[in-house]
């Protein structure tokens, strides 16, 4: 087997035995729910900016700018094609309402944050978080905007209301806007200040598969038996969508980080948030928890191979 391929299992490996952990630490009561919060809130709101900042830290080159242009471009692209596909998709299926809200919103969102940052981190160093970062601000504008609607449309309580300045205004947003502005000027972060943002950004990956693992822990494997609109979701968010994404760019001659970063990112297991959103706006989120811990399962597999068709 190739050394880089191996490589690669090893790290996936390191990822699921701390998932692994926080799983552990749920089952035992060392982490409750109000833990979990927190933390999230810390990987999103500190962790996460910081982590995105202190990766921009680049000289600024005329070919890192125009790559930069290139994949916001196929940014916007590919999520307009995927809130297509969603539309298509969950027309096609014809479900009970709130599953299908869940359902589509699970299509649109993947677990960027938690799963994607760290995953790339692994994969591609620094760099690969700067274009990843650039690749997401669609994904930071419609959480808060479409994903409300989605969730909104058939739940008992539809006090959602999309919120663009919320969207505007989110950390990750910020940080994307501020670590990009270091790079377009002249101007270097101190010594003793980029150090600080590397130490805290470098505790998304441990912070963040604890988190997973610890809400995995809510679900049992006996829920996800039978449930056939489970598994066709499962394999349309892990295979189906990046392959979407993969086949047109190779075919436009797309290739290195311009490619890998689009389909790593949209192969990602299903949002975290999806299971705050469909309780938070009361819609299924039974099957948002089902679907979240299927894909993250699955994942461990999916994500190699796309490393490796890479």
């Amino acid at each position: 087997m190739d050394q880089a391929v191996i490589s690669l299992i090893n790290q996936i490996l390191v990822l699921f035995f701390v998932m692994a952990a926080g799983y552990a630490a749920k089952k035992g009561n060392v982490m409750n729910q109000e833990t979990i919060k927190g933390i999230s809130m810390l990987i999103l709101n500190v962790s996460l900016p910081a982590l995105v900042i202190s990766s921009m830290q680049f000289p600024f080159s005329q070919e890192m700018l125009n790559t930069s242009l290139r994949i916001a471009l196929i940014s916007v692209v590919t999520y307009l094609g995927i809130i297509a596909f969603s539309y298509g998709y969950t027309h096609l299926i014809k479900r009970e309402t709130a599953k299908l809200d869940v359902t589509q919103f699970a299509l649109v969102f993947a677990n960027v944050s938690f799963m994607g940052f760290p995953i790339i981190t692994v994969l591609y160093g620094e760099q690969g978080v700067f274009y990843a970062a650039l690749f997401n601000i669609p994904f930071q504008v419609l959480l808060v905007t479409l994903g409300v609607v989605f969730m909104t449309r058939h739940a008992e309580t539809s006090s959602g209301k999309m919120n663009l300045k919320k969207a505007l205004l989110s950390p990750g947003l910020i940080a994307v806007f501020i670590g990009f502005g270091f790079f377009l000027l002249p101007v270097s972060i101190p010594t003793p200040l980029l150090q600080a943002l590397q130490m805290i950004g470098g505790t998304i990956t441990p912070l963040s598969m604890l988190v997973i693992g610890a809400m995995l822990a809510d679900v049992s494997f006996s829920s996800l038996f039978g449930d056939r609109d489970l598994y066709m979701l499962t394999f349309v968010r892990l295979l189906l969508l990046p392959a979407l994404v993969y086949a047109p760019l190779k075919l436009l001659g797309v290739d290195g980080m311009l490619l890998a970063i689009p389909v790593i990112i949209i192969g990602m297991p299903v949002a975290t948030l999806t299971g705050a959103f469909a309780r938070l706006y009361d819609s299924d989120y039974y099957f948002a928890s089902k679907v979240i811990f299927l894909t993250t399962l699955c994942s461990l597999v999916t994500i190699p191979f796309w490393a490796f068709v890479l």
